[in-house]
């Protein structure tokens, strides 16, 4: 009798230390695939971060700067003239007549313009 006692007190302290066991398997398993998916977060943010210094390079150099000043501002370089195609002339040659307003690089304008 005090055998069956003893072995049933040794069977139920295995089940408990088994069931604790695969407690912490589970958890760590699960922090795996915590740790996994924040990799791959953060894999995903570098490559965004790579691309937008890439594009802050650009946008910083002065040819894109050149550029913009030209088509947005209008402005122009010395011994250059600047020309105003009518926005009349565009939508005619565009074929629009909606109010909205269409701002197309000068050199789209003017490929517009004689190629059509």
């Amino acid at each position: 009798m005090v055998k069956k006692i003893v072995l049933g007190i040794i069977i139920f302290a295995v089940l408990i230390v088994a069931y604790n066991l695969i407690i912490q398997i589970m958890g760590g398993i699960k922090s795996g695939e915590r740790l996994s998916s924040a990799a791959d977060a953060v894999y995903k943010l570098e490559i965004k971060n790579k691309e937008l210094k890439n594009k802050l390079a650009q946008i910083q150099s002065p040819e894109f700067l050149e550029e913009e000043i030209r088509n947005k501002l209008g402005f122009a370089k010395k011994g250059e003239t600047i020309v105003v195609i009518p926005e009349e002339k565009i939508k005619s040659v565009l074929g629009t007549n909606s109010s909205l307003e269409v701002r197309l690089p000068n050199w789209l304008g003017w490929l517009k313009v004689f190629l059509k």
